[in-house]
């Protein structure tokens, strides 16, 4: 569990780091915001390709070798990204690079939760969610730090993915292979779990759209780009903080009440981004609330995951989980994009507080109805 949730955190700073950062680039170049989302989008697509392979993959090499692939893979596109600086080049570059990072997150996400125990298994989830914040957090930082001109960011950003190679290495043949074969297409698993599934969706759309457009958002909104792109990192940190006591409530009260609640919280936050996001120190403080609760959206959803599934069935939700989250980020940039294109940038907040308000009534009416999803 400690290679996975290391690995996974360094995958999640490179995300961090290199979405942003292509952003800027494409928009330094004069690239529409709708292009960037479609751009941004690409690196999502690729997931739909690999996930019918992936229960498989898991059975046979096991997590940590499909892992330990995904990094190698990782380093070696992200070192191709500068030598194409190009606005098309980029879309076979970056689909290429979402098939390195779904063989990263469908694995890892299936071996953590394949191994925590279900008394302790919202803490254990939120301690990997508290790594993957981190990771979230200190990709910007590292590009405030590099600046988006020129190779360093690329090189830095694949330096730091290699370390990712080191606890794989050390697990390569003592890690898990999930056994078994699923009893259901992967298509149905949709039906399963639907309410974990689609509101895993608008968290994926949130986290793609805000790393893509947060920074083009806060410097429309009259921020300089460093402050833009630290608003980020303010987000991150409150993933880190308030996710232990998101995991401790996840182990003590209903699991649909608490997702509805963050859901209720977040959609809240996303009103808010028109009046606070341009007003220092009230912006940090608010950001550092959005995201916490906006995390709790992934940890309580993996929560219930695990909860419902076991071995090649969690393998095969586990899939469908990402391409959920494939889907969302797919969507959520072009549309927010286009949204900031037609009605100006508050278009961003518009579209993700819509895609809230739609998804809310889901884990209001399961709780409400007392379904087997309650703890």
């Amino acid at each position: 569990m400690l290679a996975a949730t290391t690995s996974l955190a360094v995958a999640a700073l490179i995300h961090g780091l290199t979405q942003p950062l292509l952003s800027l680039i494409l928009a330094e170049q004069g690239v529409d915001s709708t292009l960037i989302g479609l751009s941004a989008a690409t690196q999502f697509v690729s997931v739909l390709v690999v996930a019918p392979f992936m229960p498989r993959l898991m059975r046979t090499s096991g997590p940590a070798w499909l892992m330990f692939w995904g990094v190698l893979s990782s380093v070696g596109l992200l070192l191709l990204l500068p030598v194409f600086r190009n606005f098309y080049a980029w879309f076979p570059l970056r689909f290429l690079l979402g098939i390195a990072a779904s063989l990263l997150w469908i694995a890892g996400e299936a071996w953590i939760n394949h191994s925590a125990e279900e008394h302790t298994r919202g803490r254990v989830v939120a301690i990997y969610c508290m790594a993957l914040a981190a990771g979230f957090s200190l990709g910007p930082l590292i590009l405030v730090a590099t600046g988006s001109a020129g190779w360093t960011p690329f090189v830095v950003a694949a330096v730091i993915m290699l370390l990712a190679i080191i606890p794989l290495f050390m697990t390569l043949k003592d890690g898990p292979k999930l056994e078994g074969h699923p009893s259901a297409s992967l298509v149905k698993y949709l039906w399963l779990a639907p309410i974990t599934m689609w509101v895993y969706l608008v968290f994926s759309m949130t986290d793609t759209v805000l790393l893509t457009f947060l920074p083009l958002y806060g410097i429309g909104s009259g921020l300089d780009e460093q402050t833009a792109i630290i608003l980020i990192t303010i987000m991150g940190i409150g993933g880190i903080a308030l996710q232990l006591p998101i995991g401790w409530l996840a182990d003590h009260m209903d699991r649909m009440l608490l997702m509805a609640l963050a859901i209720v919280v977040v959609l809240v936050a996303t009103a808010l981004f028109p009046i606070l996001i341009a007003h220092t120190p009230w912006n940090t403080i608010f950001m550092f609330f959005f995201g916490g609760a906006f995390v709790a959206l992934y940890t309580v959803p993996m929560v219930l995951l695990g909860q419902q599934f076991k071995n090649a069935e969690l393998s095969a939700a586990a899939t469908v989980f990402s391409i959920m989250f494939a889907a969302g980020s797919i969507i959520g940039p072009p549309i927010s994009g286009a949204a900031m294109e037609l009605v100006g940038i508050n278009g961003m907040p518009l579209v993700l507080a819509l895609a809230y308000l739609c998804v809310l009534p889901l884990p209001v009416i399961a709780y409400l109805r007392r379904q087997p999803y309650r703890k």
